[in-house]
């Protein structure tokens, strides 16, 4: 009997599950911040007592969520706490257990460099990053070249990783495929990894490029490598001059061509098909600006489609757009086709140019039947009474007229054969065009899901790493090539294109976590797991992708 109460205390305490706790990175500098993340399955709603935590750091702050998942009537719950931590001396710092309920989470290790440990390596020494940025001042929305170096002269373990630079306030897009090479330098042989990007800013000021990061291992003795290239400060300036239609096209060049007008007279409500093409160096496709000229109520213009093309080539991204366009004339004369004025910045003489295609006419035709009737004479010839001469002549007119009547049979049938031979062979040509086209639009289609694979793989990347900064602009670069064929520039875009009530959520919590004032961490996995989701509906037609991105280091 004097059990039972005993009994009946340990039935009446909580039951906790194990608590499991990480950090956000595993080697920081005292100058830098890192993030414990504790959970637990169920709900829990005291404080946590941190003093454990005050010896080796100071307490920046903390958040607690409450978790939930319902399946089929079943509720469960989790909690978990978010802790802000900086590190008050260098070394290696064991984070002791933190009691949450009756259990306890697991301790873990952090080391810390001291400051003045150089992030980015220096040249000469086993492993060191280098990044050239071409010009520390221009225009915004004006292209900038960034090119980032890591040179290894040790073999790199598999699994290696190089991440994206990343800009608060700008663009940036990788600019082809990494490049491998070797080069000595000091007298050193080293592996050479490099990798180019366009930078476009786009906001005024002084903006910050923070350089790629390289996370990785030794393949011959495994110890840690983690080396972050230096970042650069960009002088933003404002447009030089505001257009009439409000954009503004700062590059290095500017094309603008048409193609398909006639050059004979059409008939009233015939359909021609027209196209005009804008190609810049040094702007993203989606910056180019529209094209198609104004109707009126004798010429119909009609927008039929818009394409939009990027090419990286050694001056960065030359883009294109071209708009093919139905104009139907309805009354006769002669229509004009208005010009085509496009107004930018040359960069390179550092002023305004104009660029246009000039008015185009169209002779419309009234389509008109004309009936002309010529009277025919009935002519009676007596073949008796003619002389033997004309007689002679007549049989001979007879017989020519016979000859030519079987002359022109035989053309006729010529004729029909070489229209059948033409006819087919045209038809072989249109194939062969199609066929062209289906392994254009293949070849596009591998690219856009080549890109996709890259964005989502940063994306996650920022995710894990609980980085709503890096995770919001990823995110855009990754809807923008999982629906290329929509305009996609915020969050509000994605909203509309992917039709998610969970994924409308979890942007909306990521844009709060980046405009409060407060220190509040945000966690990315349950927006990972809605990409994740969005991702796995996919249309046919798309390849399955690797949810992890790894250099083609040695193995």
């Amino acid at each position: 009997m004097r059990k039972l109460p005993l009994v009946l205390n340990l039935i009446c305490l909580p039951v906790f599950a194990d608590v499991t706790a990480y950090l956000d990175r595993r080697t920081i500098t005292v100058q830098d911040r890192v993030r414990l993340t504790l959970e637990a399955d169920d709900r829990y709603s005291q404080p946590l007592d941190f003093s454990p935590l005050y010896h080796d750091f100071q307490f920046l702050g903390s958040k607690q969520l409450t978790l939930s998942s319902h399946n089929s009537g079943d509720s469960r719950y989790r909690t978990r706490w978010e802790i802000l931590l900086r590190p008050k001396l260098a070394g290696d710092i064991d984070i002791p257990p933190l009691q949450v309920g009756t259990e306890s989470s697991r301790p873990l290790s952090l080391r810390v460099l001291p400051p003045e440990a150089s992030n980015s390596g220096l040249q000469g020494e086993p492993v060191f990053i280098e990044a050239e940025l071409d010009r520390s001042e221009t225009y915004v929305d004006s292209q900038l070249l960034y090119s980032v170096r890591l040179y290894h002269a040790l073999e790199l373990a598999p699994g290696s990783q190089l991440t994206s630079p990343h800009m608060t306030g700008g663009l940036i897009k990788p600019l082809g495929e990494q490049r491998q090479y070797s080069r000595q330098v000091g007298g050193r042989q080293y592996e050479v990894i490099e990798q180019r990007y366009a930078v476009f800013p786009s906001r005024t000021g002084s903006l910050v490029l923070d350089g790629p990061i390289f996370e990785g291992r030794s393949a011959l003795d495994g110890r840690n490598i983690e080396l972050q290239a230096p970042s650069r400060e960009i002088s933003v300036t404002p447009p030089a001059y505001q257009s009439a239609r409000g954009y503004w096209l700062p590059a290095t060049a500017i094309e603008l061509g048409d193609n398909g007008l006639p050059e004979g007279p059409i008939r009233p409500g015939e359909q021609l098909s027209y196209s005009i093409t804008l190609t810049a160096t040094g702007l993203p496709a989606a910056r180019l600006p529209e094209l198609s000229p104004p109707g009126n109520s004798g010429l119909e213009i009609r927008v039929d489609s818009v394409e939009l093309a990027e090419e990286v080539t050694e001056r960065g991204l030359i883009s294109q757009r071209t708009e093919h366009l139905s104009l139907i004339p309805h009354t006769s004369g002669q229509q004009s086709l208005p010009p085509v004025d496009i107004t930018w910045w040359n960069l390179q003489e550092q002023r305004a140019q104009n660029i246009s295609l000039p008015q185009r006419n169209l002779d419309v035709l009234t389509a008109r039947m004309v009936a002309t009737k010529m009277p025919i004479a009935n002519l009676t010839f007596d073949h008796a009474s003619l002389e033997p001469g004309l007689r002679q002549a007549l049989d001979n007119s007879r017989l020519l007229i016979g000859l030519l009547t079987f002359i022109s049979l035989v053309s006729s049938l010529g004729w029909l054969y070489t229209f059948n031979h033409l006819r087919l062979l045209r038809r072989e040509s249109q194939q062969q065009l199609q066929e062209e086209e289906a392994r254009r639009r293949h070849k596009l289609l591998m690219a856009h899901q080549m890109a996709e694979k890259n964005t989502f793989q940063a994306l996650a990347m920022a995710c894990q790493q609980n980085n709503p900064e890096v995770a919001k602009l990823r995110l855009i670069e990754w809807a923008q090539n999982f629906w290329p064929d929509q305009q996609i520039f915020s969050g509000e875009d994605i909203s509309d294109a992917a039709r998610s009530q969970a994924l409308d959520f979890l942007i909306l919590d990521l844009e709060q976590h980046l405009y409060r004032d407060d220190d509040s961490i945000w966690h990315g996995d349950l927006l990972l797991e809605a990409i994740e989701k969005l991702r796995a509906r996919r249309p046919e037609g798309h390849e399955d992708y690797s949810p992890l991105v790894e250099l083609p280091f040695a193995s």
